[in-house]
């Protein structure tokens, strides 16, 4: 009889440069109460500070770090993210970014919710440049993070519900909102899912919208969203963006898609 020994859950992690981010990620991961996943870093652009890294982490979890990246030549998240997909070895994939740290239960929660033909969607909590800076590798490990006394001050009342862990209420929120939306930083689907709309459209070059777009594909396919925001939990490391570079036309086209399927995807 075949052994099969591929993990259950790829965790496709797409990151630029920030190679101190993606470290206090790889250490949320050493976290996690599920543990059979593998890793697969998805890098726009080629840095030896994340080669190190990955170098440095890769025989401390269950299954080998694999890092898919191409050359730094502008925003390119579409490209190397769908690359990852098609080295990854599991059936269900979880999607996060590499300036997102992770409650301990976070890949635990997806894998118990995970459905055909449904994505799962999670929202992150946006910290501080302040609170970012305290947050160091020992208190990742010690999981402070997480706990409502350390982050309270730092949040309105609107902020601070998504970083209560409440799993229970699942059933409830998902009969209520209707309308969900997967954004590119926690979301996770069966990898046949992700494949039958042909993953990202990689005709969208430059930063924003590609994540609106593959929503909208979801969509158009019929697939359900449905929302994990109080149990797969992520906290945001405070970070600068740059604006989006796209027309009008171009928001246009990219946020109003005529077909589920991207004619320049995946495959």
């Amino acid at each position: 009889m075949e052994i099969n020994n591929n993990p259950k859950v790829s965790i496709i992690i797409a990151c630029y440069n920030q190679f101190d981010y993606l470290e206090k990620v790889l250490y949320s991961l050493l976290n996690q109460t599920f543990t059979d996943f593998e890793i697969i870093i998805a890098e726009d652009g080629a840095s030896e500070d994340i080669q190190k890294i990955v170098l440095d982490f890769t025989n401390r979890f269950k299954h080998p770090i694999q890092h898919a990246c191409h050359e730094d030549n502008g925003f390119r998240k579409t490209i190397i993210v769908n690359q990852a997909v098609r080295m990854s070895k599991s059936d269900y994939l979880i999607f996060i970014d590499g300036d997102c740290i992770l409650h301990h239960k976070f890949i635990a929660r997806h894998f118990k919710r995970k459905k055909l033909g449904t994505v799962l969607s999670g929202r992150r909590m946006m910290l501080s440049e302040v609170l970012s800076r305290s947050i160091t590798d020992n208190l990742i490990r010690k999981k402070t993070f997480e706990k409502p006394s350390f982050w309270w001050n730092y949040f309105s009342f609107k902020e601070r519900k998504r970083g209560f862990y409440f799993p229970f209420i699942f059933k409830i929120i998902n009969s209520v909102a209707k309308d969900y939306w997967a954004f590119g930083s926690n979301f996770s689907l069966h990898k046949s899912d992700f494949v039958d709309i042909n993953g990202y459209n990689e005709d969208i070059i430059g930063r924003g919208l590609e994540d609106i777009n593959l929503s909208q594909r979801f969509k158009l396919k019929g697939f359900k969203t449905r929302r994990v925001t109080y149990e797969a939990l992520q906290y945001h490391l405070f970070h600068n963006s740059d604006p989006m570079p796209h027309s009008g036309e171009e928001v246009s086209n990219i946020t109003s898609p005529k077909s589920f399927f991207a004619e320049n995807g995946i495959y």
